[in-house]
């Protein structure tokens, strides 16, 4: 939900550090070529275009022997988090609307670090299939895009754990997960000591959508004076959302993943947001990414449909 006349500033993060797979770095330019500022502009809502950070991308560190890779990645995870820390911070102090372009969700590290250190306390409803919650010493796969929860809670890289300077960024009590179902033995269990809640796929069968969205936006706002809204594609169903870059059968429905957005667009007004791990290497004629932006769009408090995303693409002015 956005306040009349407040500026929705986009910012892209090309990052992939935090992956095994190449490809999420370009989900920025997907989401743009997708028609976000078309749709921002039809729904006519005050926007700005804030760029790309500047990112070192997986491929150009291939060169480089596997530790000394892995340490110039995590370097490069520490420089821009603390980076993006910076930019989000300052586009809320200016009154702003932040809405993050990923890359891998490691980049919710610095935006979630930047929103924090503009108010008293916040809350963070977290959209994945995955809670994101391990530490190195949990971590499966040792990748940091499934860290950037445990971080901002407190757990984890220190560097990470102490981007901007500070940490937690929020309490377990102010964070809700939802729609997850793929969660490692060490993240269920530090979720469990941590006490966050979480609202899996089967939750939300056995619950209702709607009691379960109660319930998740209760627990995020009613202690907090700022909301994150984390919002990683492959929460929903590798049918629809083909282009992510971990697919695991049973996600979201359309229907689901729609009404969530249109619920938090009726009920939430966020600080900041941002659309994670779109990868369109794997995707279908850009479809995940347009689906981003009609979903962004709902959050936003905008009906937005396919027929206005097509007649959008079909006036839009020619480039030369």
């Amino acid at each position: 939900m956005t306040p009349e006349h407040q500026v929705v500033t986009v910012l892209g993060v090309p990052l992939d550090l935090g992956v095994s797979k190449l490809g999420v770095d370009m989900g920025p330019t997907a989401i743009r070529y997708a028609g976000i500022f078309e749709a921002l502009a039809y729904a006519g809502l005050n926007f700005v275009d804030a760029g790309d950070l500047d990112v070192a991308r997986n491929f150009a560190l291939d060169h480089l022997p596997p530790r000394e890779r892995e340490k110039a990645k995590l370097d490069e995870i520490i420089r821009v988090s603390e980076l993006l820390a910076q930019r989000v911070g300052n586009a809320r102090r200016r009154g702003e609307l932040p809405i993050v372009l990923g890359g891998d969700h490691s980049t919710a590290i610095g935006a979630i670090a930047g929103v924090a250190s503009t108010c008293e306390r916040l809350g963070v409803l977290w959209i994945d299939a995955h809670p994101d919650a391990n530490t190195p010493e949990t971590s499966p796969s040792g990748n940091i895009h499934g860290m950037p929860l445990a971080v901002s809670l407190g757990r984890g890289i220190a560097e990470l754990v102490q981007c901007g300077g500070f940490a937690p960024k929020v309490r377990p009590e102010d964070v809700c997960i939802v729609g997850a179902r793929d969660i490692d033995p060490g993240e269920a269990a530090f979720l469990h000591q941590m006490g966050v809640r979480l609202f899996t796929t089967y939750d939300i069968q056995n619950m209702g959508l709607h009691p379960v969205m109660d319930q998740a936006l209760e627990a995020v706002s009613r202690r907090t004076d700022a909301v994150y809204v984390s919002f990683d594609t492959d929460a929903i169903e590798g049918a629809v959302a083909p282009g992510t870059g971990i697919v695991t059968r049973g996600g979201l429905s359309y229907r689901e993943i729609s009404y969530i957005m249109q619920y938090i667009g009726q009920n939430l007004e966020f600080a900041a947001m941002d659309v994670i791990e779109i990868n369109p290497l794997l995707d279908v004629r850009n479809q995940t990414a347009e689906l981003a932006v009609e979903l962004l769009m709902a959050a936003l408090g905008v009906r937005y449909t396919d027929y206005e995303r097509r007649y959008l693409a079909a006036n839009r002015p020619v480039e030369h």
